[in-house]
């Protein structure tokens, strides 16, 4: 049996369809974090910076590189990531510094609503041991390298494939 699709769902639909194939470029973002850090029956605040190189020339791609500093551990990471539209995901390692203590590595990933402000939440497992992360951030974003242009004139910024 066929459902009835609603107009929101469809129009949902060709946001997400689309989005790729409309910006068709590479961009940068970098910007602050801040997230309560929940975990060993604590919450503690992280402040830190990332920087993310994006592809969107077909499916959205992106590979992150940041820091984050929560009271006497320092963490360093690097995140696969995707979105389409304002949401997404990502997943990579960590390494946390802390202290005298050895260097511990561990995984952590995030799903995220943003434009230019957003609200993430990140989920961090080091040594069988979860963390959950709620936090803001902002990015700026910068367009580098060459736009998909199939030879249309240069007035149309937003050609399609």
């Amino acid at each position: 049996m066929i459902k009835k699709i609603s107009s929101t769902s469809f129009l949902l639909f060709l946001i997400i369809f689309f989005t790729g194939k409309a910006v068709g470029q590479h961009a940068l973002s970098v910007g602050p974090m801040f997230h309560l850090n929940f975990g060993n029956g604590k919450v503690t605040p992280g402040y830190g910076f990332e920087i993310a190189y994006w592809n969107y020339e077909h499916f959205p791609y992106s590979v992150d590189l940041g820091f984050e500093y929560e009271k006497s551990k320092f963490r360093l990471y690097s995140e696969a990531q995707t979105g389409i539209a304002v949401t997404g995901v990502s997943a990579g390692p960590f390494l946390e510094f802390k202290n005298s203590s050895p260097v511990q590595a561990g995984l952590q990933g995030s799903f995220w609503i943003n434009y230019f402000v957003g609200v993430d939440c990140r989920f961090r497992i080091m040594k069988g041991q979860d963390f959950i992360a709620p936090g803001i951030y902002a990015k700026l974003p910068f367009a580098i390298g060459p736009r998909a242009n199939n030879g249309s004139s240069s007035d149309h910024d937003w050609d399609w494939d």
